[in-house]
């Protein structure tokens, strides 16, 4: 850059002080080759800097993280327990592996209130802060979801499917919970199987105890959830709302 300047303008006997370099008349002005290219690099990267914000805010608004989770992060779960701490290592291990990769998957069961959905949301901050795409969503409005795309002149069950299979990670929350409609369920369903075979990583969020869990998919989503790799985290402890903790 500097030497492009230097040759399309005539120079001075005068000296940049600072990189003891001629300067060149540009017009009514005399600059410094040097100085014109650091400006320019500091201008690009701040363009870029506006260009990964922007691009960050975009990921983050299409997670759809619930606004009560907006902030809920590794750092700020309580982990008081040693099933805590258990749970919280998995969730930044398969966070980590994710970063660097490996496209697990991941099934977080409990009863209400153990912090499920904190974990499941820190873990999608973690990896919006990384550029991966991640969607948050209840089992409920996804199938509801696509279910109501054939209402839409421009959309389709196919096309709803698709865009559920398209993020790096999904993460299914209050699965079982009210998708109990055979016919809903099955929507489900086959978004599961779509992130299968597209080799994508799902987090799947119930209240279901695992061995209800593992009956609910049956046998064949079950074997398919296994096949890249899966992490089980079993949040075994009372309701932590009730004394006001995650």
């Amino acid at each position: 850059m500097n030497a492009m300047i230097s040759m399309s303008f005539p120079q001075v006997q005068a000296f940049c002080a600072e990189h003891n370099v001629r300067m060149v008349q540009a017009g009514p002005n005399q600059i410094c080759p040097e100085c014109a290219k650091n400006n320019v690099n500091q201008n690009n990267r701040e363009h870029q800097k506006r260009v990964d914000q922007m691009v960050r805010e975009l990921h983050f608004g299409g997670a759809m993280i619930p606004v009560r989770h907006k902030d809920s992060g590794f750092r700020n779960y309580q982990a008081t327990h040693e099933g805590q701490s258990k749970a919280l290592a998995n969730c930044v291990n398969f966070a980590k592996s994710m970063i660097v990769g490996h496209k697990r998957n991941l099934i977080m069961t409990g009863k209400t209130g153990t912090g499920k959905t904190h974990l499941s949301c820190a873990t999608a901050r973690t990896l919006l802060n990384k550029g991966i795409q991640v969607r948050y969503i209840t089992s409920e409005d996804m199938a509801s979801e696509i279910a109501n795309a054939w209402k839409k002149p421009d959309d389709s069950e196919s096309s709803a499917v698709y865009r559920f299979t398209d993020y790096d990670l999904l993460i299914l929350d209050e699965y079982g919970l009210h998708d109990r409609h055979e016919n809903r369920l099955q929507l489900v369903h086959k978004v599961l199987y779509s992130r299968y075979d597209a080799g994508k990583a799902t987090m799947i969020v119930s209240n279901l105890t695992l061995a209800e869990l593992q009956k609910d998919l049956g046998d064949r989503l079950w074997s398919r959830f296994q096949h890249d790799g899966l992490t089980v985290v079993e949040c075994n402890w009372a309701d932590q709302r009730v004394g006001g903790g995650v």
